[in-house]
């Protein structure tokens, strides 16, 4: 499938608005240093520190043969101390191997070699259009991970991009590194995919562990979550870079469960509650979230009642949340984890899967910006308290048990969570071994 770009982009991406000038020092009879790698664009210059000498990346003038280099080139030589020998802007990316040829300086040692790459970051740091984004990633300390060996592939927004984000918001992220680096880690694949490789409606997940949607449409324009790619393939050495129109924001778990056509119900409750500024925020949180038919579940009655107890609804959403970002590779069997109700739940795990409490994980590490969504099967319950006084309890009238759905329990058995309702209204929550 052809994908067209305008090619004025390509062209201006070559252009070395950042390049570094790197010194070499000359001697009797040393390059120092003698092995240097260098970004594409970047000028070395070499000075002498005395005696007569060049810079022959031409011809070895111990073999006679040539140095095969990308480019070759040879200085006039020169005794001037302080004087440049040569300098030269390295534009192709290689292995360059030179020696000076007067007389036997080359078989005393005066050799050396220059290593050109091409790395995502210096084709970021090499671009005019792209000095927020490059500013961004050494905040963010980023620059190490898009110069190593990757194959990583870049989705790099323009300073005109970042411009278009809301006032305030760039000013925001640069004093919230942690947010900025999800941000940034959400435009990287781990992946070296062209465009070629690329298709309509592949989902595809970051660095950061959230997934993009390409769109292709009817006029092979491609689109990133809606967001144009404006120059595609753009080479580097550990990959490559798709320039993009707009910042890719990665969804927060407020958006994650907005956007799921299966939890209607939780985001009623949520926006009911008025918690979706918190899952909103910068985190990190978890969240468990149960579907639409996991509150189909629960007795009749039960949702309604509970969207009429805005304290009682409040605190079951907070029995859903922690505050911290749990992936699943970090939860342990027999794990109590704490909610933001200050309730504990407890972590299952066996050959069928982990559970929740009484709950089943259903799907595990929908990644968001501020934290994780694991899918869960039901509602989980929050016991009155975690602990209580236990003569309180022996004096309290017991009721009766339910299950973690609020069905009557008549018969106790093991592996079982069970709420003891007793006549004061203190509920407690009990997982039988």
């Amino acid at each position: 499938m052809k994908k067209y770009f305008p090619l004025l982009l390509i062209t201006l991406m070559a252009v070395t608005s950042h390049a570094t000038v790197h010194i070499i020092n000359a001697g009797s009879y040393y390059y120092n240093p003698s092995s240097l790698t260098i970004s594409v664009g970047d000028t070395v210059e070499w000075i002498n520190d005395g005696g007569l000498h060049d810079v022959n990346a031409n011809i070895n003038s111990q073999t006679n043969m040539s140095f095969n280099n990308p480019v070759s080139f040879q200085s006039a030589a020169t005794s001037t101390v302080g004087a440049v020998i040569h300098s030269q802007v390295f534009s192709t990316t290689g292995t360059y191997n030179y020696d000076c040829s007067i007389g036997n300086h080359a078989a005393a040692g005066m050799v050396g070699s220059i290593t050109v790459t091409n790395t995502i970051y210096d084709v970021v740091s090499n671009s005019t259009d792209h000095t927020t984004l490059k500013t961004a990633i050494d905040l963010c300390g980023l620059d190490g991970a898009l110069s190593g060996a990757g194959p990583f592939t870049l989705f790099a927004p323009t300073d005109a991009a970042f411009n278009l984000l809301p006032a305030g918001l760039l000013q925001d992220l640069i004093a919230n590194v942690p947010k900025l680096t999800n941000i940034l880690k959400h435009h990287v694949l781990t992946s070296n995919s062209p465009s070629g490789s690329l298709s309509n409606n592949l989902v595809v997940s970051t660095l950061l562990g959230t997934d993009v949607k390409v769109t292709i449409n009817s006029s092979n324009s491609v689109f990133i979550d809606n967001v144009l790619v404006s120059a595609a393939d753009i080479p580097a050495d550990n990959g490559v870079v798709h320039v993009i129109d707009a910042v890719l924001i990665p969804p927060t778990i407020y958006d994650i469960v907005s956007n799921s056509a299966d939890h209607t119900t939780l985001k009623v409750a949520i926006d009911t509650c008025s918690l979706d500024g918190v899952l909103s925020g910068s985190g990190p949180f978890t969240l468990f979230a149960p579907t639409d038919a996991a509150f189909d579940l629960l007795p009749a009655g039960t949702l309604a009642s509970l969207l009429n107890d805005l304290p009682q609804l409040t605190n079951i959403l907070k029995h859903h949340v922690v505050g911290d970002s749990a992936v699943s590779t970090s939860l342990s069997d027999g794990q109590a984890i704490q909610t933001l109700n200050l309730t504990d739940l407890t972590v299952n795990i066996s050959m069928s899967g982990v559970m929740i409490d009484n709950s089943s994980v259903t799907k595990a590490d929908i990644i968001g910006s501020n934290g994780v969504v694991h899918v869960i099967d039901a509602v989980l319950i929050p016991s009155t308290s975690n602990t209580y006084n236990v003569s309180i309890i022996e004096n309290d009238e017991y009721l009766y048990s339910v299950n973690i759905l609020g069905k009557y329990i008549k018969n106790k058995h093991n592996n079982q969570l069970v709420l003891d309702v007793y006549k004061s209204g203190n509920v407690i929550k009990r997982y039988i071994k």
